[in-house]
Protein backbone atom coordinates (compact mmCIF):
# COMPACT_ATOMS: atom_id res chain seq x y z
CA UNK A 1 0.00 0.00 0.00
CA UNK A 2 1.55 3.36 -1.01
CA UNK A 3 2.50 5.68 1.69
CA UNK A 4 0.94 9.11 2.00
CA UNK A 5 4.00 10.74 0.45
CA UNK A 6 3.97 8.28 -2.46
CA UNK A 7 0.26 9.01 -3.12
CA UNK A 8 0.89 12.78 -3.21
CA UNK A 9 3.61 12.31 -5.81
CA UNK A 10 1.30 10.24 -8.03
CA UNK A 11 -1.42 12.90 -7.88
CA UNK A 12 1.10 15.67 -8.62
CA UNK A 13 2.43 13.80 -11.67
CA UNK A 14 -1.06 13.33 -13.07
CA UNK A 15 -1.83 17.03 -12.68
CA UNK A 16 1.40 18.07 -14.42
CA UNK A 17 0.74 15.68 -17.33
CA UNK A 18 -2.70 17.13 -17.92
CA UNK A 19 -1.47 20.71 -17.86
CA UNK A 20 1.43 19.96 -20.24
CA UNK A 21 -0.65 18.42 -23.01
CA UNK A 22 -1.02 14.94 -21.78
CA UNK A 23 -4.69 15.21 -22.83
CA UNK A 24 -6.69 18.04 -24.50
CA UNK A 25 -10.34 18.98 -24.46
CA UNK A 26 -12.00 18.92 -27.95
CA UNK A 27 -12.72 22.31 -29.62
CA UNK A 28 -15.66 23.30 -31.89
CA UNK A 29 -14.92 23.68 -35.64
CA UNK A 30 -14.77 27.31 -36.94
CA UNK A 31 -17.82 28.62 -38.93
CA UNK A 32 -16.97 29.40 -42.61
CA UNK A 33 -17.62 33.04 -43.70
CA UNK A 34 -20.18 33.72 -46.47
CA UNK A 35 -18.59 35.61 -49.38
CA UNK A 36 -20.04 39.12 -49.90
CA UNK A 37 -22.43 39.57 -52.91
CA UNK A 38 -21.14 41.31 -56.04
CA UNK A 39 -22.46 44.91 -56.14
CA UNK A 40 -25.12 45.38 -58.85
CA UNK A 41 -27.00 48.46 -60.09
CA UNK A 42 -29.71 47.30 -62.50
CA UNK A 43 -31.50 50.21 -64.16
CA UNK A 44 -35.00 49.93 -65.61
CA UNK A 45 -37.16 52.43 -67.51
CA UNK A 46 -40.97 52.19 -67.75
CA UNK A 47 -43.84 54.44 -68.80
CA UNK A 48 -44.78 56.35 -71.94
CA UNK A 49 -43.49 59.60 -73.41
CA UNK A 50 -45.92 59.76 -76.33
CA UNK A 51 -47.37 63.28 -76.08
CA UNK A 52 -49.74 63.07 -79.05
CA UNK A 53 -50.85 66.36 -80.62
CA UNK A 54 -49.84 69.54 -78.77
CA UNK A 55 -50.53 73.08 -79.93
CA UNK A 56 -47.47 75.26 -80.50
CA UNK A 57 -47.19 77.62 -77.54
CA UNK A 58 -48.89 75.21 -75.12
CA UNK A 59 -47.53 72.20 -73.24
CA UNK A 60 -48.34 68.67 -72.11
CA UNK A 61 -46.80 66.47 -69.39
CA UNK A 62 -45.97 62.76 -69.42
CA UNK A 63 -44.25 60.60 -66.80
CA UNK A 64 -41.78 57.75 -66.87
CA UNK A 65 -40.08 55.84 -64.02
CA UNK A 66 -36.44 54.94 -63.39
CA UNK A 67 -36.01 51.86 -61.17
CA UNK A 68 -33.05 50.10 -59.54
CA UNK A 69 -33.44 46.34 -59.13
CA UNK A 70 -29.82 45.85 -58.09
CA UNK A 71 -28.38 45.51 -54.58
CA UNK A 72 -26.40 48.77 -54.50
CA UNK A 73 -27.33 52.44 -54.79
CA UNK A 74 -27.70 53.64 -58.40
CA UNK A 75 -26.41 57.14 -59.15
CA UNK A 76 -28.00 59.09 -62.01
CA UNK A 77 -25.94 62.00 -63.34
CA UNK A 78 -28.01 63.30 -66.25
CA UNK A 79 -30.27 62.71 -69.27
CA UNK A 80 -30.00 63.34 -73.00
CA UNK A 81 -32.87 63.76 -75.49
CA UNK A 82 -32.61 63.24 -79.25
CA UNK A 83 -34.93 63.87 -82.21
CA UNK A 84 -35.00 67.66 -81.98
CA UNK A 85 -36.79 67.49 -78.63
CA UNK A 86 -33.96 68.58 -76.31
CA UNK A 87 -34.86 72.27 -76.61
CA UNK A 88 -38.61 71.60 -76.37
CA UNK A 89 -38.71 69.40 -73.28
CA UNK A 90 -37.90 69.78 -69.58
CA UNK A 91 -37.73 67.16 -66.81
CA UNK A 92 -38.54 67.47 -63.11
CA UNK A 93 -35.63 65.19 -62.05
CA UNK A 94 -32.35 64.64 -63.89
CA UNK A 95 -29.82 63.45 -61.29
CA UNK A 96 -29.58 61.85 -57.87
CA UNK A 97 -29.47 58.47 -56.20
CA UNK A 98 -31.94 55.57 -56.30
CA UNK A 99 -31.69 52.98 -53.52
CA UNK A 100 -31.77 49.21 -54.23
CA UNK A 101 -35.34 48.14 -54.97
CA UNK A 102 -36.52 51.76 -55.23
CA UNK A 103 -37.70 53.88 -58.15
CA UNK A 104 -37.86 57.53 -59.18
CA UNK A 105 -40.74 59.05 -61.20
CA UNK A 106 -39.77 61.72 -63.72
CA UNK A 107 -42.26 64.11 -65.33
CA UNK A 108 -41.31 65.44 -68.75
CA UNK A 109 -43.01 68.54 -70.22
CA UNK A 110 -43.29 68.94 -73.99
CA UNK A 111 -43.56 72.64 -74.91
CA UNK A 112 -43.30 72.81 -78.72
CA UNK A 113 -42.04 75.98 -80.37
CA UNK A 114 -42.40 74.90 -84.01
CA UNK A 115 -44.99 72.79 -85.82
CA UNK A 116 -43.94 69.31 -86.89
CA UNK A 117 -43.73 65.67 -85.87
CA UNK A 118 -40.94 64.73 -83.47
CA UNK A 119 -39.58 61.40 -82.25
CA UNK A 120 -36.40 60.42 -80.48
CA UNK A 121 -34.94 58.80 -77.39
CA UNK A 122 -34.37 59.77 -73.76
CA UNK A 123 -31.15 58.24 -72.41
CA UNK A 124 -30.49 58.22 -68.67
CA UNK A 125 -26.81 58.62 -67.76
CA UNK A 126 -25.98 56.52 -64.67
CA UNK A 127 -23.40 54.15 -63.16
CA UNK A 128 -25.58 51.09 -63.82
CA UNK A 129 -24.05 47.66 -64.24
CA UNK A 130 -26.97 46.28 -66.24
CA UNK A 131 -30.48 46.93 -67.52
CA UNK A 132 -31.83 49.34 -70.12
CA UNK A 133 -31.43 53.10 -69.72
CA UNK A 134 -33.47 54.41 -72.70
CA UNK A 135 -37.09 55.19 -73.55
CA UNK A 136 -38.72 56.50 -76.72
CA UNK A 137 -40.22 59.99 -76.86
CA UNK A 138 -42.56 61.44 -79.50
CA UNK A 139 -45.03 64.22 -80.10
CA UNK A 140 -46.68 66.25 -82.86
CA UNK A 141 -46.66 70.01 -82.59
CA UNK A 142 -49.54 71.57 -84.46
CA UNK A 143 -50.10 75.18 -85.39
CA UNK A 144 -51.99 77.38 -82.97
CA UNK A 145 -54.53 77.75 -85.83
CA UNK A 146 -54.43 74.19 -87.20
CA UNK A 147 -57.60 74.48 -89.29
CA UNK A 148 -56.50 77.53 -91.27
CA UNK A 149 -55.59 76.74 -94.85
CA UNK A 150 -56.73 74.81 -97.90
CA UNK A 151 -57.78 71.20 -97.35
CA UNK A 152 -58.30 68.72 -100.19
CA UNK A 153 -59.27 65.06 -100.14
CA UNK A 154 -62.26 62.73 -100.19
CA UNK A 155 -65.17 61.51 -98.12
CA UNK A 156 -66.66 58.03 -98.02
CA UNK A 157 -70.44 57.51 -97.87
CA UNK A 158 -71.24 55.24 -94.93
CA UNK A 159 -75.02 55.57 -94.99
CA UNK A 160 -77.54 57.03 -97.42
CA UNK A 161 -81.30 57.04 -96.94
CA UNK A 162 -84.20 59.49 -96.83
CA UNK A 163 -87.51 60.04 -98.58
CA UNK A 164 -89.02 60.63 -102.00
CA UNK A 165 -87.39 60.81 -105.38
CA UNK A 166 -84.28 62.56 -104.07
CA UNK A 167 -83.55 59.61 -101.81
CA UNK A 168 -83.76 57.33 -104.82
CA UNK A 169 -81.61 59.61 -106.98
CA UNK A 170 -78.87 59.81 -104.38
CA UNK A 171 -78.98 56.52 -102.49
CA UNK A 172 -80.13 53.79 -104.87
CA UNK A 173 -77.54 51.02 -105.00
CA UNK A 174 -78.12 50.56 -108.72
CA UNK A 175 -78.45 54.10 -110.09
CA UNK A 176 -77.93 56.47 -107.17
CA UNK A 177 -75.39 59.31 -107.24
CA UNK A 178 -74.04 58.64 -103.72
CA UNK A 179 -74.70 54.97 -102.77
CA UNK A 180 -72.98 53.52 -99.70
CA UNK A 181 -69.28 53.04 -100.34
CA UNK A 182 -68.96 55.95 -102.77
CA UNK A 183 -65.75 57.95 -102.52
CA UNK A 184 -66.39 61.59 -103.39
CA UNK A 185 -64.20 64.72 -103.51
CA UNK A 186 -64.30 67.42 -100.87
CA UNK A 187 -62.29 70.59 -100.38
CA UNK A 188 -62.21 73.42 -97.87
CA UNK A 189 -60.65 76.83 -97.53
CA UNK A 190 -60.82 77.74 -93.84
CA UNK A 191 -59.66 80.60 -91.65
CA UNK A 192 -59.29 80.15 -87.91
CA UNK A 193 -59.24 83.02 -85.44
CA UNK A 194 -58.99 81.68 -81.92
CA UNK A 195 -61.84 79.21 -81.62
CA UNK A 196 -63.87 80.65 -84.52
CA UNK A 197 -63.85 79.26 -88.05
CA UNK A 198 -65.09 80.74 -91.33
CA UNK A 199 -64.61 79.53 -94.87
CA UNK A 200 -65.85 77.75 -97.98
CA UNK A 201 -66.62 74.04 -98.38
CA UNK A 202 -67.09 72.25 -101.69
CA UNK A 203 -68.72 68.82 -101.99
CA UNK A 204 -67.46 68.27 -105.51
CA UNK A 205 -69.05 71.11 -107.48
CA UNK A 206 -71.56 71.94 -104.74
CA UNK A 207 -70.05 74.90 -102.88
CA UNK A 208 -71.10 77.10 -100.00
CA UNK A 209 -70.03 79.24 -97.05
CA UNK A 210 -69.56 77.72 -93.60
CA UNK A 211 -68.96 78.96 -90.08
CA UNK A 212 -68.05 77.05 -86.95
CA UNK A 213 -65.91 76.72 -83.87
CA UNK A 214 -63.17 74.63 -82.27
CA UNK A 215 -63.65 73.35 -78.73
CA UNK A 216 -61.01 72.86 -76.02
CA UNK A 217 -60.37 69.29 -77.21
CA UNK A 218 -59.53 70.50 -80.72
CA UNK A 219 -62.78 69.27 -82.30
CA UNK A 220 -64.15 71.36 -85.17
CA UNK A 221 -67.87 71.77 -85.82
CA UNK A 222 -69.19 73.50 -88.96
CA UNK A 223 -72.57 74.53 -90.27
CA UNK A 224 -73.68 75.93 -93.60
CA UNK A 225 -75.33 75.17 -96.94
CA UNK A 226 -73.74 74.47 -100.31
CA UNK A 227 -75.57 74.82 -103.63
CA UNK A 228 -75.16 74.01 -107.30
CA UNK A 229 -78.12 74.79 -109.53
CA UNK A 230 -81.20 73.14 -108.01
CA UNK A 231 -79.14 70.95 -105.66
CA UNK A 232 -78.73 71.99 -102.01
CA UNK A 233 -76.56 70.35 -99.36
CA UNK A 234 -77.23 71.41 -95.75
CA UNK A 235 -74.64 70.26 -93.22
CA UNK A 236 -76.27 68.55 -90.23
CA UNK A 237 -73.16 67.10 -88.55
CA UNK A 238 -69.52 68.12 -88.79
CA UNK A 239 -67.22 66.69 -86.12
CA UNK A 240 -63.60 66.62 -87.24
CA UNK A 241 -60.14 67.20 -85.81
CA UNK A 242 -56.62 67.73 -87.12
CA UNK A 243 -54.06 64.95 -86.71
CA UNK A 244 -50.72 66.25 -87.94
CA UNK A 245 -51.55 67.64 -91.39
CA UNK A 246 -54.66 65.45 -91.86
CA UNK A 247 -58.26 66.25 -91.00
CA UNK A 248 -60.30 63.29 -89.77
CA UNK A 249 -63.87 62.78 -88.60
CA UNK A 250 -67.54 62.51 -89.53
CA UNK A 251 -69.69 64.70 -91.77
CA UNK A 252 -73.40 64.33 -92.45
CA UNK A 253 -75.74 66.37 -94.62
CA UNK A 254 -79.23 66.52 -96.09
CA UNK A 255 -79.45 66.84 -99.88
CA UNK A 256 -82.53 68.32 -101.53
CA UNK A 257 -83.41 69.38 -105.06
CA UNK A 258 -85.83 71.91 -106.41
CA UNK A 259 -86.46 69.52 -109.30
CA UNK A 260 -87.63 66.53 -107.23
CA UNK A 261 -89.45 65.88 -103.95
CA UNK A 262 -87.91 64.33 -100.86
CA UNK A 263 -84.54 64.41 -99.12
CA UNK A 264 -81.41 62.26 -99.03
CA UNK A 265 -79.76 61.92 -95.63
CA UNK A 266 -76.08 61.13 -96.16
CA UNK A 267 -73.60 60.11 -93.44
CA UNK A 268 -69.93 60.16 -94.38
CA UNK A 269 -66.37 60.02 -93.05
CA UNK A 270 -63.43 62.08 -94.29
CA UNK A 271 -60.69 60.13 -96.04
CA UNK A 272 -57.22 61.45 -96.89
CA UNK A 273 -58.09 65.10 -96.37
CA UNK A 274 -54.78 66.95 -96.02
CA UNK A 275 -53.66 70.54 -95.84
CA UNK A 276 -52.08 71.90 -99.02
Amino acid sequence: MPTASRLACILLAATLAASCGGSKSPTSPSTPQTPSATPTKIIGISGSLNFGDVLVGSSRDATFTISNSGNTVLTVTGMTVTGGLASQTTATWTNGQIAPGASQPVTVRFSPTAAGSYSGTVSVTADHTGGSNTIGISGTAISATPFSGVWIGSYVVERCDGTGSVQDIFCSANRGLYPVGSVLPISMSLTQSGSSITGIVAFGQVTGAVTGSVDSAGVLTLRGTATSGALNIAITTWVTRVVGSTMEGAVAYNATSGAAPGVATVTTRLSGVTKR
